[in-house]
This record gives structure tokens, C-alpha cells and sequence, in this order.
């Protein structure tokens, strides 16, 4: 419910662009996993911190929350889900399902705008190094994870639905979320390099069935992993906070 001084004068138009710039901004930080599970998104610090309007901020807020990323409560405004176990065994099966179904469809549509974009998606994802070494330690490169994100998009794009690409995207992204804040060690990660090389192949060899065994394998295989790292941590007294 919008406060008195929040109210928009009549006929008053959002900029798309700055409410989408604002939309990408805070996504990008709550996948990143700069807010923690429950934390409740302020509008008026948020407003600060972004250096935004309270409009496209909120306009921002409730498109994240129709993906999930964001729950919006009556009279009580915006937070960060309370992501945890149940919610991490949901989202893995459920993008599990419909990967399994995007990526079949796009095996048996398959054209050659499909297979170069998924080489092209592959290849730009290999060339790349995962991580970069800083002053605490490796960390994921920026540049990596963009091009994971768009080999994964790469996989299903020719299932010929716009409604599956962006569920999918959607759940990825919430997926993203669980392995940045479980803090999975980048040596566990190195041992799962070439799960994407042999997704790969049997996509672009036209084998539905192995590379939706393989998709199915990534998935719950990595939310297994963050699941034992939330427990872990959970368990360790003054962490999360």
C-alpha cells in the first residue's frame, strides 16, 4: 500500500528504463547473495542505496517478486524469501521438470540457428577461467558466470516457448542465489568442470535422452552439495547472523 507521500500524480509514467535498470541492479544483488533469507527490503534505504525514485523502485520490487526472488507481505512491503531446505528440494525438481521438457523440445526442433548458438554459448563458457585470484582467495569470475548463465539459456532456447525460457531463467537464477550464499568452495567446483563439455556434446549430437540424464544430474547433484553446505553452516554457532 503506497504511503501518502508516495502517491504518483495522475498520469505520471515510470521510465521503463530506469525501473529496469533498478530491477537488474537489485537482482543481481540478491542473486549475489548481498541480502540474506528473510531480510526485509526497506524501500525508503533501498531508495538511498540505489540512488533511485520510490516508483521504479517499487516497480522494480514487484516484478522481482512475481519471479520469486522478492515476497511481497500486506502492509508489511518487500523481503528476501526465507529460502531453506524444502524450498531448495521444490526449486530443484520443479527446474528440473521443465529443463527436461525445454531441452527435449529443442533437441527435436533442432535447426542450425539452434546448434550455433548453443556452440557459440559453449565455446565462449570453455574459453573462459571460472575463477580469479584476489587477496582472500579465488573468486568466481563475472565474466564466467554471465556466459554459464547464457550456455544454460543457450541449451533450451530452441524449444520454441518463451513462457519455458523464462521459467527456466527464473529458476536458474533462484538456483544461483543457493550456491552463492551456501558459499560452495571453488575446489569442490573444479571437480565438476566437464559436466558442461559432456551436457554439451549430447545436446548438440542431437541425444535427447543422455543430455537430459546429464541436466537432471547437474541440477540435483549441485543443489545435494548446497544443501549439505546450509546444513553445515547452520550448525556452526554465530554464522548468519
Amino acid at each position: 500500500m503506497l504511503e501518502p507521500d508516495d502517491a504518483l500524480p495522475a498520469g505520471r509514467i515510470v521510465p521503463a528504463t530506469l525501473a529496469s535498470q533498478t530491477y537488474e541492479r537489485l537482482r543481481r544483488d540478491i542473486v549475489d547473495a548481498h541480502y540474506a533469507p528473510g531480510q526485509k527490503l526497506g524501500t525508503r534505504q533501498l531508495s538511498e542505496r540505489y540512488d533511485v525514485g520510490l516508483a521504479p523502485l517499487r516497480e522494480a520490487l514487484t516484478r522481482l517478486s512475481r519471479e520469486g526472488l522478492v515476497v511481497q507481505h500486506d502492509r508489511r512491503g518487500f523481503a528476501v524469501p526465507n529460502f531453506g531446505g524444502a524450498h531448495l528440494e521444490e526449486l530443484s525438481r520443479t527446474r528440473s521438470w521443465l529443463n527436461d521438457i525445454a531441452l527435449r523440445a529443442s533437441i527435436d526442433y533442432a535447426d542450425q540457428t539452434w546448434v550455433q548458438g548453443l556452440v557459440q554459448a559453449y565455446h565462449r563458457l570453455a574459453r573462459l577461467d571460472r575463477y580469479l585470484k584476489g587477496k582472500d582467495g579465488p573468486h568466481e569470475n563475472p565474466e564466467w558466470e554471465a556466459a554459464h548463465r547464457d550456455f544454460h539459456t543457450a541449451l533450451i532456447a530452441g524449444c520454441r516457448s518463451r513462457w519455458m525460457i523464462d521459467y527456466c531463467n527464473q529458476m536458474f537464477e533462484a538456483s544461483t542465489y543457493y550456491r552463492r550464499y551456501s558459499r560452495i568452495t571453488a575446489e569442490y567446483r573444479k571437480g565438476r568442470e566437464n559436466e558442461h563439455e559432456k551436457l554439451f556434446q549430447a545436446a548438440v549430437s542431437l541425444q535427447a535422452d543422455e543430455a537430459a540424464r546429464l541436466m537432471r544430474k547437474h541440477v540435483m547433484e549441485t543443489a545435494q552439495r548446497v544443501q549439505e553446505r546450509l546444513l553445515a553452516e547452520s550448525a556452526r554457532p554465530g554464522l548468519r547472523s
